[in-house]
This record gives C-alpha cells, structure tokens and sequence, in this order.
C-alpha cells in the first residue's frame, strides 16, 4: 500500500511539473521594451506616411514597445516613437523562442534572445515608401 500510494505521489509530481514546463514555454512579455533599430526609408514620392516612424535618410530609429497584453501565446500593445505611436499584436512562437507581429502598416518578426532582449526585424511597404529595420529591444527594469 505505501509502495502505491508513493507511486501515486511520484506520478501527481511528475504530471504538475510537466505542465509547469508546458507553460513557462512561453515566454511573458509584458513590459516596456526599449528600442534601437538601424535601417531605411525609401520614399515613393514627396514624403512618407502619416504613421511612419522613419523619415527620409534616417539611419537609427529609438522607441519604445509597450506590451500592455498577454493571453498565452498572443501579445498586443503600442509602439511609440518621437513620430507617433501605433497599435500592435502579434503571437509567440509554439516553441516560445520567436514573435510574430503586425501593426497598422507593417510586420515585424522578433527571436526572443532571453527574457529581456528581442531581436526583431520590421517592413512595410506602402503606396508612400518602404522601410526595413532590424533592431534590439530591452526591457526596461
């Protein structure tokens, strides 16, 4: 009988944990990420878009990511640059080591480094110009 009741014991042990790892897969971002992205304009035409953050000749683009939302593997928040700001959402990866977002203009793709460095990469192409990024954000502390 306490060989069963060990084993029981053994068994409830084991399956908690099990699930414990299952969830800490994900990773949680919530917080504010501190952005610095090297990257590029090209304008179509006289000028950019009303909610792009780069501007003609820019190199470096500084700004914040505001994960304000997180319900398992989906994230949703802001990011605000001195040009504006913009709503975003995106989803973990099932692995927990990458983000896939959208905003209202554009995707953005992050490997999740560790729990307080993104490495992401951001497009968009509009009927006004076309941007591509790649930056790292901190999370502030």
């Amino acid at each position: 009988m306490k060989t069963a009741i060990a084993l029981l014991a053994l068994f409830v042990l084991v399956s908690a944990t099990s699930v414990a790892v299952a969830q800490d897969g994900i990773p949680s971002l919530l917080g504010k990420w501190d952005t610095e992205s090297r990257g590029g304009l090209l304008l179509h035409g006289k000028k950019q878009g009303n909610i792009t953050h780069w501007e003609p000749k820019q190199k470096v683009l500084k700004g914040r990511i505001d994960v304000t939302g997180q319900d398992g593997r989906f994230v949703s928040g802001t990011y605000t640059s001195a040009r504006g700001a913009e709503k975003f959402i995106g989803m973990v990866s099932a692995d927990g080591k990458s983000l896939y977002a959208a905003d209202l203009d554009g995707i953005w793709d992050a490997r999740i480094v560790d729990n307080d460095t993104l490495e992401i990469v951001y497009r968009h192409v509009k009927p006004t110009d076309t941007v591509v990024a790649i930056g790292i954000a901190k999370r502030q502390k």
